[in-house]
């Protein structure tokens, strides 16, 4: 997996819409938000590439770009390396409120909680 061209790509467009400081709505959706979008689109044919995986649906077959479930799970897996080296850069290690650990925990929280409700049968 590439992820310091999907990193590089989103610091990118951080940058050019000067989004570092503030988030001013209409630029970050129609430029970070977008790319986002496009990243999630090249990440899941890299993976596809990479695993020769597709999305079975039992009577149909999806590439993963087109299944929501691979392109949230690649949309994830490209901000987890630039929200890693972020929170990294400006929080540190450990220790801190959202510090790279912290953070980490954070969605490795959130993940599991929705392993449970699917163990207990339940629906978001």
């Amino acid at each position: 997996m590439n992820y310091r061209n999907y990193m590089k790509r989103i610091e990118e467009k951080i940058g050019e819409i000067k989004a570092a400081d503030r988030i001013q709505e209409d630029p970050w959706f129609g430029t970070v938000i977008k790319e986002l979008n496009e990243i999630s689109k090249d990440c899941s044919d890299e993976l596809q590439k990479e695993t020769g995986a597709i999305w079975n649906k039992y009577t149909y077959t999806l590439k993963l770009h087109e299944a929501p479930p691979t392109r949230l799970l690649t949309l994830e897996i490209a901000l987890a390396s630039w929200l890693g080296w972020i929170m990294h850069e400006k929080n540190g290690e450990d220790g801190k409120l959202f510090s790279a650990k912290d953070c980490w925990k954070r969605m490795e929280e959130a993940y599991w909680f929705g392993v449970q409700l699917s163990k207990e049968k339940q629906r978001p």
